[in-house]
């Protein structure tokens, strides 16, 4: 099956598609942290979020394997990398140490 060069509406879709796959991470994180504070309706509540999210993830990710070829698309999860590291600051107040910065960096000019 021959595929096309990804355009904009394609690109839109699997940069869209990643973000829902780290916002998946955002609500394992808030998981984790409930159920470490033995709060367990929001501990569910977080985990179901999780696993909706994952599952939306996956209906879109198929979308974005038929418009391109696999080997371009699994390079771009690279930005998982980067927008998790991002919600992590702006949500958890987690640092991002220099070591962490070139790591993201170097997987940023791959993706590229």
């Amino acid at each position: 099956m021959r595929m096309t060069k990804p355009n904009l509406k394609s690109m839109t879709l699997l940069h869209g598609t990643l973000l829902v796959y780290s916002v998946a991470s955002v609500f394992a994180k808030v998981a984790g942290l409930q159920m470490g504070a033995g709060s367990w309706l929001p501990t569910l509540i977080f985990l179901g979020l999780e696993v909706f999210a994952l599952m939306v993830y996956s209906v879109l990710w198929q979308g974005v394997l038929k418009r391109m070829p696999l080997s371009f698309a699994y390079t771009n999860k690279g930005i998982c990398t980067l927008w998790t590291a991002l919600f992590g600051v702006i949500l958890f107040g987690e640092t991002i140490t220099w070591g962490k910065a070139i790591g993201i960096l170097v997987v940023l000019i791959g993706v590229l």
